[in-house]
């Protein structure tokens, strides 16, 4: 393959990935980055394999051949065994037209999918410094593996190294939001908080009930969503103005539907690490029924 061709192939798998980059489900993500790069290099299969938690094992994450099912099988492979091990091991990256002559080697992996491995090219994929897994590449449709082969499957391992991350990144970031909803909706008083461009982060259950409103409000401008209860943007507004915070405060205020409304209140100040006011909050108790307030 000339300099020419390896330059094209890359410039495809670059848009490729531009194209998908907005994919929400992670198995489409792999599914379409596996199947355009084995199609841009005229491979049969490829597949990503990653590293277990007490890393002993590599296993199958995603696969693109006509063996899929028989790989998925096998589900891992001992990091200590094979050309993937090896590879994972040494962080050094392989390319072997006659791999049934090279000692790491495991033809017992052919024999238990029923796939005979012509030719292969394993490197490793690098995330933060540390070996993550193998991104290994089988089968030139036509001819050997070329050394551009190799030049192109690297640059395709650290473009899966980037994605895998992001989406290890996105996953954590959407299990503690879930978590902090959790708690919000399990808390028995209402909790608003607001950013500093004045739209509603977080309305959780109990303040939906108390204020009568509805809970598809996220994102959307507190002053058009609260336009009943004025008071309550008041205080979230004030509190990004000043800084200053509270507890055991009454507030007087309404209803969606108009009734008389006292809510006993306390506010919180968000900030990044940096001390930029990022936003504010508040937590509120319905005390309209109690007697003596005003």
């Amino acid at each position: 393959m000339a300099e020419n061709d390896l330059q094209k192939h890359l410039r495809a798998l670059d848009e490729m990935c531009s194209r998908i980059s907005f994919a929400l489900k992670e198995d489409e993500v792999f599914s379409q980055i596996l199947k355009r790069s084995c199609e841009i290099i005229g491979a049969e299969g490829m597949s990503v394999l990653l590293v277990s938690a007490d890393n002993n094992y590599l296993k199958f994450y995603a696969v693109e051949s006509s063996a899929k099912e028989q790989l998925r099988k096998l589900k891992v492979v001992p990091v200590k065994e094979g050309i993937a091990g090896w590879v994972f091991s040494t962080g050094k990256a392989v390319l072997l037209n006659d791999p049934y002559s090279h000692p790491k080697f495991l033809p017992v992996v052919d024999s238990k999918t029923g796939y005979h491995t012509k030719n292969l090219i394993c490197v490793p994929l690098i995330s933060r410094m540390r070996s993550m897994g193998v991104l290994e590449i089988v089968n030139k449709k036509s001819g050997n593996f070329t050394q551009d082969d190799l030049y192109f499957t690297q640059a395709l391992a650290g473009i899966i190294s980037i994605v895998i991350r992001n989406i290890s990144l996105f996953t954590a970031l959407t299990n503690k939001n879930n978590m902090i909803k959790s708690v919000l909706n399990g808390i028995p008083g209402g909790f608003i908080s607001i950013n500093n461009a004045g739209k509603i982060l977080e309305f959780n259950t109990a303040a939906a009930h108390i204020l009568g409103i509805a809970l598809s409000v996220h994102n959307m401008k507190a002053d058009d969503i609260f336009k009943m209860q004025p008071e309550l943007v008041g205080v979230l507004k004030e509190v990004m103005r000043t800084g200053n915070t509270g507890n055991r405060l009454i507030l007087n205020t309404k209803k969606t539907t108009g009734e008389k409304l006292i809510v006993g209140y306390g506010t919180i100040l968000m900030k990044n690490d940096d001390g930029k006011v990022l936003g504010s909050g508040i937590i509120f108790q319905d005390l309209t029924k109690i007697q003596g307030l005003p």
